[in-house]
């Protein structure tokens, strides 16, 4: 199962996190050497997230797709950081220090963007992808859009669209990259 998801090319983001920090027009499709990309490869080390039906852990899978993400993205000429490149963490087991210190990686790192892999679960008849985004940054909207397209075009899932974080707060958003918005 978890090679079909790889394969399918989930590479682009089921359940991202967009935070852009300032009003640069980013292309994914072409080349450059400016922009820094932080990819968070959602929980990891002590916290598994969710478990698949087969005993696969979120945060294994979340890995594989991050660092395939960042492969891509590389080849696209782009600098590539991680929060993580493997399940070994160093940051504490408690969930709010967890998230900051994912925060103050990409804020050390310079970041012009960061991107959060999750791949929920429900034990309601939801399924699908979405992308939590700022509306107030239209880059971020467009970025996302673009996203969502990319994934229609698999037709492997069911687009569940943009998620607006300031109705859905998520702290790596509220709590994300310092930096002005210019």
């Amino acid at each position: 199962m978890k090679k079909l998801l790889m394969s399918l090319l989930l590479i682009f983001c089921i359940g991202c996190t967009f935070t852009f920090p300032n009003e640069t027009n980013i292309n994914i499709s072409t080349k450059s050497k400016k922009e820094t990309i932080m990819i968070d490869a959602g929980h990891g080390g002590y916290d598994v997230g969710a478990e698949s039906n087969y005993g696969d852990y979120e945060k294994n899978i979340n890995l594989d797709i991050a660092l395939l993400v960042g492969k891509q993205l590389k080849s696209y000429g782009y600098k590539v950081v991680y929060t993580r490149t493997s399940d070994s963490v160093s940051w504490s087991n408690d969930n709010t220090e967890d998230l900051q210190t994912r925060c103050d990686l990409a804020n050390k790192k310079n970041a012009d963007l960061f991107v959060s892999i999750h791949l929920n679960s429900s034990v309601y008849e939801a399924n699908g992808y979405e992308i939590y985004c700022d509306f107030n940054n239209k880059n971020t909207v467009k970025l996302s859009n673009s996203i969502l397209k990319q994934l229609d075009q698999l037709d492997y899932s069911t687009n569940r669209g943009l998620l607006d974080t300031n109705e859905t707060p998520l702290y790596v958003i509220a709590k994300g990259i310092k930096k002005s918005l210019n």
